[in-house]
């Protein structure tokens, strides 16, 4: 099995350089792993908003505060000075507002988490609303309609999605299962593209368990090997990826895709080679909304 980080790696190196501002950047494990993105090729010299100067860091730009820091990144970015802006060592819901009042982030933004569990040889995602906390049936069209060819373009392949609510039938008074069950009806016509398939409504368990699904009657081919998990709120997105992270010692990165620009939220704690993992598939998604 190629990993997900592989797969990444070889995509980001079809594609030309970029650059990046870091705001706040006070963690020295990002700037190993800046270098090694640097190193090959990657991105140019990256930009350094902060307090303190560190070694390593060539462009430095000093700010006082936090806030100062995120706008400056901002500022750079709607400058056309950089193509992606990667948060460094401040509180992430100040960082997303300060975007989103910029103008930088819409929202309609939607977090992409990227999962490789390398035990059970999974590669899959799941689609965090992050922004609209509680999406609407719009909102989550809108979002899926900027994850499925993102996906598609990765891997080049159907991709098939579970669209997760708390039960596996059509309730009016659960909106999660209306959202699912129109999801799904959505990918039979083609509307999402020919190559994302959705299913749904379909509980964790029978997402996640081809057994359970039987047991309950559930029918999907794919239950047990999705490739992505469309999650209803951000609260049970919160719940799904810090299950996997602390309890399945499954890593997590990922990418805030919105309209033409890109945020690397800082997805602690990883490695560095997930670090690197994680700015490529920024690096992946900037260029695929370019083109």
């Amino acid at each position: 099995m190629i990993s997900l980080y592989e797969e990444i790696e070889r995509r980001a190196q079809q594609l030309k350089s970029r650059r990046c501002v870091v705001s706040w950047a006070t963690d020295k494990a990002l700037l190993k792993a800046l270098i090694i993105v640097k190193d090959k090729g990657l991105i140019s010299e990256p930009i350094f908003i902060g307090p303190d100067k560190l070694p390593g860091m060539h462009d430095f730009r000093k700010t006082a505060s936090i806030h100062d820091s995120a706008v400056m990144a901002r500022e750079c970015c709607l400058q056309q000075e950089t193509d992606l802006i990667i948060q460094g060592h401040e509180n992430r819901q100040s960082f997303i507002d300060c975007h989103l009042e910029g103008g930088v982030l819409d929202k309609e933004a939607v977090y992409l988490g990227a999962f490789c569990d390398t035990k059970r040889k999974q590669t899959f995602f799941a689609i965090d609303p992050l922004i609209a906390v509680s999406p609407t049936l719009e909102n989550r069209i809108r979002q899926v309609e900027t994850v499925a060819p993102f996906l598609s373009h990765i891997f080049k392949r159907q991709i098939y999605a579970a669209a997760l609510a708390p039960i596996e039938t059509i309730n009016p008074k659960l909106p999660a299962t209306v959202t699912a069950a129109v999801l799904a009806q959505m990918s039979v016509r083609n509307q999402f593209g020919k190559f994302f398939q959705v299913t749904g409504p379909l509980d964790i368990d029978c997402a996640l368990s081809k057994v359970a699904a039987q047991r309950k009657g559930v029918e999907s081919e794919r239950s047990g090997d999705f490739d992505l998990y469309i999650l209803p709120d951000t609260n049970s997105s919160y719940f799904f990826a810090t299950f996997l992270k602390y309890i399945g010692k499954v890593p997590t990165i990922g990418v805030l895709l919105s309209a033409d620009h890109h945020l690397l939220l800082n997805s602690t704690p990883l490695t560095i080679p997930e670090r690197v993992a994680e700015i490529m598939l920024g690096l992946v998604a900037y260029n695929f909304s370019e083109n």
